[in-house]
């Protein structure tokens, strides 16, 4: 009886020692006093083979997963990628640890990572769903520890940046308009080429009653925003103070759309209308049908919305094309105003966030007191 106890407690000793030597990743230089490895979201790092691409879950607030974290291979360097996956979020800062052992990370006394002194950090103004940190030497490594660390920010909404409007516009670009045809959106189609981000065909107005422009010549004109404070001082137009409400009128699309006494507004009513808002002089010339009435209440409506109206993300901001000549100095020739619609200038059309998160890319517990991450990208 006693050898069979003792056969069964050497049996039970040596599957004890065969759990004991089981091994997950290779954790050289772990500091001192880290925790033992959490595998609650190592499934979460996926990396076929070494040397191949790893992706591993942007988790935020410890539960919520907004993207991924993905890493590549590129002729001896490692390529390391954020990238939004879910909507609503966008990433405001990025901390990036790439080293060949836990024990050089960057860490406080307390064992807490020091995002701060990380190799690879970018604070993201405006905020971005991608970006990457390329040029990563292995330097020979066949392992590499790495902590992704990233701010993010849950956006409710967009708005507009109107005095980044300024910085972002091209000083000069080509232009010209075609005569407007019964029935169109605008008293000018303006066609804008070497504009950059500004190429394009708009809706086009007038707003100088005193000189002429001539369809399909083409201009060099100078671009300012509408709501240039300095260009507003300059005297070019009669009354600038009123160009918010010309911002509120081009937004309406008013041509087409029924009057209150039941005719369509058409594009001679709104011209007419933007005239009688901000030129001392006021014309019929290719206005087509139009009538006062419709313009009064176009008017009346802007005088509603007020002055001070701004453009939100997607709206429409007015800039004003002033040709000049080579010297860009203003020529005797119309000054004209164009719709361009704000989300097709994307440095001005920031997200609203309702509050940021701290994100790790999924792996195993760094240690200390918060909740950092690290995975091991097996080089080859």
């Amino acid at each position: 009886m006693k050898r069979n106890f003792l056969f069964w407690l050497i049996v039970l000793a040596a599957v004890a020692g065969i759990s004991s030597c089981e091994k997950g990743p290779s954790q050289k230089g772990k500091p001192k006093g880290t925790k033992d490895n959490d595998l609650s979201l190592i499934h979460l790092v996926v990396q076929g083979n070494c040397g191949g691409e790893l992706t591993s879950d942007l988790i935020a607030g410890k539960t919520t997963k907004v993207g991924l974290v993905r890493v590549t291979t590129d002729g001896g360097h490692l390529k390391v990628s954020y990238e939004i996956t879910e909507e609503g979020w966008m990433i405001s800062e990025t901390h990036l640890s790439v080293t060949p052992s836990l024990s050089d990370v960057p860490s406080e006394m307390s064992l807490n990572p020091k995002i701060g002194l990380f190799g690879y950090k970018t604070d993201h103004d405006p905020y971005v769903s991608t970006f990457s940190y390329s040029g990563i030497p292995v330097e020979g490594n066949k392992e590499l520890f790495i902590l992704a660390h990233a701010k993010v920010e849950k956006v409710t909404g967009w708005k507009s940046d109107i005095e980044g409007v300024s910085v972002i516009l091209p000083e000069f670009v080509r232009m010209s308009v075609s005569s407007p045809y019964l029935g169109a959106p605008s008293y000018f189609t303006t066609t804008v080429t070497e504009g950059g981000i500004l190429d394009g065909t708009y809706p086009g107005w007038c707003i100088d009653v005193g000189n002429v422009i001539y369809p399909g010549t083409e201009y060099h004109a100078r671009v300012v925003s509408s709501y240039d404070a300095a260009f507003n001082l300059e005297g070019q137009i009669d009354k600038p103070e009123n160009l918010g409400m010309i911002n509120w009128i081009i937004n309406q699309d008013f041509p087409g759309s029924p009057s209150s006494d039941g005719t369509l507004f058409t594009f001679g009513d709104v011209q007419r209308a933007i005239w009688e808002l901000v030129d001392n002089d006021v014309s019929v010339s290719g206005l087509g049908p139009w009538s006062q009435e419709r313009v009064n209440e176009i008017k009346a409506e802007a005088a509603g919305a007020g002055e001070e109206f701004v453009p939100e993300c997607g709206q429409k901001i007015g800039v004003i094309l002033l040709p000049v000549d080579a010297s860009g100095n203003r020529i005797n020739t119309q000054i004209t105003i164009s719709g361009i619609t704000i989300i097709t200038l994307p440095e001005v059309c920031k997200p609203v966030s309702s509050g940021s998160e701290t994100a790790w890319a999924a792996g195993y517990d760094f240690g200390g007191r918060n909740w950092a991450k690290y995975f091991v990208y097996c080089v080859k």
